[in-house]
């Protein structure tokens, strides 16, 4: 890959990660689930390979209108993006995450960890083909004052997704 091209791939992978949390925040299911190819996972990691997974447009929907429904005021912020090319079409992708939710009282972290993902190009658009998530703060989720505000996606989440394979 030339270094323009590559230059150009970088730019639009971090846009497709931009795009990712914009759309989830800004409520525009149709929106997130768009950043995926059409069998593209949303999984989110568990302790010892418990982790649950989305797949394909479908159940991605279903997600993301989950997470709107039941998790209002987020806002999902990345940095430290690090892109290693597998070839001109496809590439992993690793970044950090903060996510906070706001809620009257306060703004918490609900989210702190990082993303793993691949990417590949469709179309001439970059899309997601697996993302998964890990979370340093596990047990602060499970912790009040969050928890009160974080157990009912949590419980869907359990409850909707499928073990990771």
């Amino acid at each position: 890959m030339d270094k323009i091209t590559e230059i150009q791939a970088r730019l639009a992978i971090e846009e497709l990660f931009a795009r990712y949390a914009h759309t989830i925040d800004g409520y525009d299911v149709s929106g997130w689930v768009n950043c995926f190819t059409a069998n593209g996972v949303f999984e989110v990691a568990g302790e010892e390979d418990d982790g649950v997974r989305f797949t394909g447009h479908k159940q991605l929907t279903v997600f993301a209108q989950a997470h709107v429904r039941l998790l209002p005021g987020t806002r999902h912020v990345m940095t430290n993006h690090v892109i290693e090319f597998e070839n001109e079409i496809s590439a992993r992708h690793k970044c950090v995450l903060s996510g906070t939710l706001s809620r009257p009282e306060l703004v918490y972290v609900f989210a702190s960890g990082w993303y793993e993902s691949s990417v590949v190009l469709v179309n001439g658009d970059w899309k997601i083909s697996h993302r998964k998530v890990y979370l340093d703060n596990a047990e602060a989720i499970g912790a009040e004052p969050l928890s009160s505000h974080m157990q009912p996606m949590i419980g869907w989440i359990m409850e909707n997704g499928k073990a990771a394979l």
